[in-house]
């Protein structure tokens, strides 16, 4: 089986790498100052499943290295690069091989399906972390559950399901916790209701998860983009694992954030850096879906303007 991953920074390096070790014919897309050092030392892994240096990838530092066909091709680029890389694996994808989206945010394999076709396309939740350390060496810091992975929706034949089961058992066997779900966009919800509620804020203000948790006012803007993100939620038919936008809040304070306490977000890393967030897959989509379905969603709207607003300033800053 040939397997390329798509954006191969650290979550990319990993499943890249966990799947080259498995044996696997791999490669890599991804940046040069990261992929030079794999090309001569190999993919250092460390952290919580164990301590590896993986090497025999093939390497590509831009799409026109890829040389298909794939069976497998792993998305993992920031959701403002799907369209771009739906288009380049449209073509480099094998009959009967198979697109997953394993990204942040909303939409990421519908956007993959406009390209590619819906029964070629699943989609994956990742809720572990990793980092890269250096140019060539990453680490697996936390891993809050498995990553599961399924169909877009309805639809699929029984063989397109069973490409998707198998996908889920190779990851899975390769060592990365991995299981199949029908409804994989009820994790990718849940992943985004916690996402939307805490990155753009801690990015805006420039402080860690806690910081939020322990203020008035950012719990009530907090508590506002939940509100919103629940009815579009319930206008789109997602079954959510709460019953309503109370229930989730009470288990949002009380289990999932005192965790990540301490965490930076992501978000805020990315307007440090100059670089483009993904507000737009994030509280941006919760707007769209809701104009979609005539839904207001004016506090999501509002941090996607504010986000939108950070982001240019920094990127023209640094020219």
């Amino acid at each position: 089986m040939r397997v390329a991953v798509m954006g191969a920074g650290a979550l990319g390096s990993v499943f890249g790498g966990f799947l080259a070790r498995a044996g696997y014919d791999v490669t890599l897309l991804g940046r040069p100052w990261h992929l030079q050092a794999v090309k001569q030392e190999g993919l250092s892994i460390e952290g919580i499943w164990g301590d590896y240096v993986v090497s025999g990838f093939s390497l590509a530092l831009s799409a026109g290295e890829l040389t298909g066909p794939f069976d497998l091709i792993l998305v993992t680029v920031k959701s403002n690069d799907t369209r771009t890389m739906a288009m380049v694996a449209k073509n480099l994808l094998a009959p009967g091989g198979l697109v997953v989206s394993l990204q942040n945010g909303l939409g990421n394999g519908e956007l993959l399906a406009e390209e590619i076709g819906r029964e070629r396309c699943a989609a994956g939740r990742v809720i572990f972390g990793a980092e890269i350390l250096s140019p060539g060496r990453v680490r697996v810091t936390v891993c809050a559950d498995d990553v599961v992975i399924g169909p877009l929706g309805k639809g699929y034949s029984s063989a397109r399901l069973e490409a998707i089961r198998e996908c889920a058992a190779i990851i899975n066997n390769a060592g990365i916790p991995c299981r199949y779900s029908d409804e994989v966009q009820v994790y990718l919800w849940a992943k985004a209701l916690y996402n939307c509620a805490l990155n753009p804020l801690g990015a805006l203000l420039e402080v860690n998860y806690g910081a939020l948790a322990d203020h008035e006012g950012a719990r009530y803007i907090m508590e506002r983009i939940i509100d919103e993100a629940f009815a579009v939620a319930r206008s789109r038919g997602v079954s959510l694992p709460w019953p309503d936008a109370q229930v989730y809040k009470k288990e949002f304070y009380e289990k999932m954030l005192p965790p990540t306490r301490n965490h930076r977000p992501s978000m805020l890393q990315d307007l440090e850096r100059g670089r483009r967030t993904e507000i737009d897959a994030l509280n941006g989509k919760i707007v769209d879906y809701g104009r979609k379905a005539g839904i207001a969603t004016p506090v999501n709207e509002t941090i996607r303007c504010l986000v939108k607003f950070r982001e240019r300033m920094e990127i023209q800053h640094r020219k």
